[in-house]
């Protein structure tokens, strides 16, 4: 896998990653794939999430996406969920999952614990269908001589290009892993309708929901970040967008923060990192305004980023914020 490519993958993960954070969309997302026999025999609601950084600790070539715990509803036992994610099937081995599997069998043995049954998923939202082998038993030559003598367990599947729009809108319930999931699928396209779906999907969650979406899609590739936020702005309107705006500002301001910070060392700390904080308070307050109120006249513009005054610039930040109308924070300039 070439750099930009490792770096794109990496994004992807991130996502994932957020996504499976919250436990409702870890059920979910097991919920969907599971084999429907075996669905109603499992305690969704016991879920817990396990760290996997603990393991991949000692085995220092593990690198485990999610895991999760979960009880059975008649019985005392429990069952292990270890979830891989995939943009691309290359860099995919079953001895990832084998060696995950082992990583969590020795560390129930060295505890005095039952060995848990594990369940792996591979989660692949790839331009083309997946196609390795799901069973570990068929990357083995002449298995049909020697199969009592394999390890032939398999995993599930769940590769998105392969699942209809309608199904991931119908039959998932969970807003926010079924805007996601068709994130993920559509991810590699470069169709702002997609993106007007997900924000219909997602318009009525929480507002740290829409901020995920919307600062994962502006830093995609395959979108222009000023026609992201237009979108964002033309769905949600801009009183419910505001605040968005507002977040994903100190977000910057904080990136700034610390690229000022790198600048100063190299060339003078301290003006570095006034220079930097300066740009991205006037930055902070354009974005600010123009999510409220639209293009800004040039002249405004011009205004602006001639202040230096950062206190000012941040003063002005939070008027634009509150005002109902461009000539109120004019009148501040």
């Amino acid at each position: 896998m070439d750099k930009d490519n490792n770096i794109k993958s990496q994004q992807y993960d991130v996502f994932f990653k957020t996504l499976l954070s919250r436990k409702e969309n870890a059920k979910s997302l097991i919920e969907f794939t599971l084999d429907k026999n075996l669905l109603p025999y499992i305690d969704l609601n016991s879920i817990v999430p396990l760290d996997t950084q603990r393991i991949s600790k000692k085995y220092k070539q593990l690198y485990m996406d999610a895991a999760f715990r979960v009880k059975f509803k008649e019985e005392d036992a429990q069952i292990y969920f270890i979830i891989e994610h995939k943009s691309e099937s290359l860099s995919f081995s079953p001895l990832q999952i084998l060696s995950y599997m082992y990583a969590v069998w020795d560390y129930n043995q060295k505890n005095n614990q039952p060995y848990e049954p594990i369940i792996p998923i591979v989660f692949y939202h790839g331009i083309e269908p997946w196609k390795k082998p799901i069973f570990f038993a068929d990357y083995f030559k002449h298995k049909d001589l020697i199969i009592d003598y394999l390890p032939n367990f398999k995993y599930i599947l769940t590769d998105t290009s392969q699942i209809s729009d309608d199904t991931i809108l119908k039959a998932i319930d969970n807003i926010e892993f079924k805007a996601g999931v068709y994130l993920l699928k559509h991810v590699f396209e470069k169709n702002i309708e997609n993106i007007k779906t997900i924000i219909e999907i997602i318009k009525n969650t929480k507002e740290d929901t829409i901020f995920v979406f919307l600062d994962y899609i502006s830093h995609l590739e395959t979108y222009d970040e000023e026609e992201v936020e237009k979108t964002f702005k033309e769905i949600l309107g801009g009183n419910k967008m505001a605040p968005l705006v507002d977040k994903w500002i100190k977000q910057g301001e904080e990136i700034g923060r610390e690229k000022g910070l790198l600048e100063g060392i190299e060339k003078g700390m301290e003006k570095g990192l006034e220079i930097g904080i300066a740009t991205e308070a006037r930055n902070s307050l354009i974005d600010t305004l123009e999510a409220k109120f639209g293009n800004l006249p040039k002249d405004i513009i011009l205004v602006i980023k001639n202040i230096q005054d950062i206190e000012k610039l941040r003063g002005l930040r939070k008027i634009a914020i509150k005002a109902q109308s461009l000539d109120e924070v004019k009148k501040e300039l």
